[in-house]
C-alpha cells in the first residue's frame, strides 16, 4: 500500500529496511528538489517528508486493517549505510 500512495512530483522518497519484525523507515532525499525554481516559489513545507508520513500512514492502516499490532519508534538502528545518503524517519515495531 506504500507504493500505491500519493507522492509530490512522484518521487517517492521513502525507502524501507526489514529486519525480522522491525520495519525501518528513511528518507532518500531527491537531490536538488528543494532547489527547484517552482518548488522553491509555491512551497514552504518540507513536500518529501510529508511524503513520508503518507507512507507511514498506508503502512500503518494496512496492518491495522489485517489485524497485526504494532508501534512506532524512533531509534536508529544504524543499518543504513550505503552510496546514497540516507535519513532515518522511524521503525514500526510489530
Amino acid at each position: 500500500m506504500v507504493r500505491l500512495g500519493p507522492s509530490a512530483s512522484n518521487r517517492q522518497p521513502w525507502r524501507i529496511i526489514r529486519q525480522d519484525n522491525l520495519w525501518h523507515f528513511y528518507l532518500q532525499r531527491s537531490p536538488g528538489y528543494q532547489k527547484r525554481k517552482l518548488v522553491k516559489l509555491y512551497t514552504t513545507a518540507d513536500l518529501q517528508r510529508i511524503d513520508m508520513g503518507i507512507a507511514m500512514c498506508h503502512f500503518d492502516l494496512t496492518l491495522r486493517e489485517q489485524g497485526t499490532d504494532g508501534r512506532w519508534v524512533v531509534e536508529d538502528p544504524g543499518i543504513a549505510a550505503g552510496q546514497e545518503p540516507l535519513e532515518y524517519t522511524s521503525t514500526w515495531v510489530g
